[in-house]
């Protein structure tokens, strides 16, 4: 097969559509890569949905639970002491140990207040003084009024410190605690605060506050309440320990407040992804609402896209290098093919032409054929002479028409018989004798003898023989001039 051009024309046109196919294939391949990651965020919402539900339910069902205890703790009714109030309340923690601390407001007269100080005093080893609250970090003694609804008493979990610095604060004195205040009251529920920081009688706290009411019946003062003091980071931690995914980040917001920075957060193994959006839910504690949101983590996602992402590269690839493979092996037999073809077709030219040529050739040289024997014919009819054709038995197959004037025989009835038949007997040795010779040496052999005509007259002539020449045999008959003398 010939893998040459044979004309001018460049085949490198052709290897440009495998080049084609490959460059179309890789950028299908661009486009459609990124929709391999539809399944990963359908994935990954459906991961972070059935975590952050199963996070939900638990903060929840432990947000009732802790609540239920509390209520059945004041429907006990106000503790008769301080170890009584200590002992329940230690109770309380030890069985919702992400509960912070309980503390107890109790609504105190002037008249008590000095007493109500110096016990205050004794039982944190520090002077104490009921104060109000004016900011963050900053307290002023209460200025003199009837009544001060403060906090009394506070057990808190052993990690969280002594929690003595709500201890002699004029709740209704903090602005966001007041509605709170209010509302358990009011409504005999508990009610939520927001978060607030403290920091007096040596010690800080950063906590919400649930106010409980105890029953108007069994309360010698309608204004005692329960507080359950709630750390969120804390109560986030201890809620979620056994549930908490690394690959999510959860974090708990105020909805109330509208603040950017979370109650609580849960921190992911690395930083989250953002370009997912998180999943949300409220909670509700108490009478406050609260948001939960997960977010996954953006290496895990990461991860999972390029799980996705790399299969689907793959396989473009795979596919593009197979169709341009298919498609240069298509041209590069296209273009053999047309090489082929197009050598095939100069050389269907060229025997064209030569058949061309062959069939002027066999044309001149028929008519010279035909000019030959008809000047042979014209030569054999002018000669004075008898010409014939012999076999190689000396047997007539062919005798000019002379003999019929010089023979006074047809020549039709002379062919197929003996030449020797037209001799006499005499000269029968001498005609064998120069046949042989011709035949033997391949040359013309002169004999003069005589004819016998058909009325018995003898008419001298000069013979002439020639052998025709056989490559098989070496003769194939003889040629013949009989002229007269």
């Amino acid at each position: 097969m010939d893998t040459h051009p044979t004309s001018g024309r460049p085949g490198t046109l052709w290897w440009l559509l495998p080049v084609l196919v490959l460059v179309c294939g890789l950028v299908v391949t661009l486009l459609i890569a990124p929709r391999s990651q539809a399944p990963v965020q359908a994935l990954t919402q459906d991961l972070s949905r059935a975590h952050h539900d199963q996070l939900s339910r638990a903060l929840v069902e432990q947000a009732t639970d802790v609540l239920a205890a509390a209520r059945e703790l004041t429907a006990r009714g106000p503790a008769t002491d301080a170890d009584s109030f200590n002992r329940q309340a230690t109770s309380l923690l030890a069985e919702f140990p992400e509960v912070a601390g309980v503390e107890l407001l109790t609504t105190i007269g002037h008249a008590q207040r000095p007493m109500v100080e110096r016990q205050l005093s004794e039982q944190t080893g520090q002077f104490v003084r009921f104060a109000r609250w004016t900011g963050t970090r900053d307290t002023q003694a209460a200025e003199p009024a009837d009544h001060y609804l403060v906090i009394r008493q506070g057990v808190f979990q052993p990690d969280t410190g002594p929690g003595v610095s709500g201890l002699g604060l004029v709740a209704t004195s903090v602005p966001h605690w007041r509605d709170a205040l209010r509302l358990a009251r009011r409504e005999d529920r508990p009610a939520a605060t927001t978060v607030t920081e403290l920091e007096r009688n040596g010690g800080q706290q950063r906590a919400l506050r649930v106010f409980i009411p105890f029953p108007e019946n069994e309360s010698s003062n309608d204004a005692d309440l329960l507080a359950l003091v709630i750390r969120p980071d804390h109560w986030l931690e201890h809620q979620l320990a056994a549930l908490h995914d690394s690959r999510w980040q959860v974090e708990i917001h105020d909805i109330s407040q509208h603040a950017r920075q979370p109650l609580a957060a849960l921190p992911a193994a690395n930083p989250p992804a953002s370009d997912v959006p998180a999943t949300r839910s409220t909670l509700t504690l108490a009478n406050r609402q609260w948001m939960l949101s997960t977010r996954p983590a953006g290496e895990w996602l990461d991860s999972l896209r390029e799980q996705a992402l790399w299969p689907a590269w793959l396989t473009g690839l795979a596919v593009t290098l197979l169709a341009a493979a298919l498609t240069a092996w298509a041209c590069w037999q296209l273009i053999v093919h047309k090489r082929l073809l197009r050598r095939r077709s100069i050389r269907a030219r060229k025997l064209g032409q030569q058949l061309d040529n062959t069939r002027v050739e066999k044309n001149i040289l028929h008519h010279s054929l035909q000019e030959s024997d008809r000047r042979a014919r014209d030569l054999i009819e002018l000669g004075a002479g008898i010409f014939a054709e012999l076999d190689e038995g000396r047997h007539i197959g062919y005798l000019s028409p002379q003999a019929a004037t010089l023979l006074d025989i047809p020549s039709t009835e002379l062919v197929g018989t003996p030449l020797d038949a037209l001799f006499a007997d005499d000269e029968q040795r001498e005609l064998a004798m120069t046949f042989d010779a011709a035949r033997r040496d391949q040359g013309i052999q002169r004999l003069d003898t005589e004819l016998t005509t058909r009325s018995g007259q003898l008419l001298p002539v000069t013979l002439r023989a020639k052998t025709l020449r056989d490559p098989l045999s070496g003769c194939a008959g003889f040629r013949v001039t009989l002229t007269p003398r």
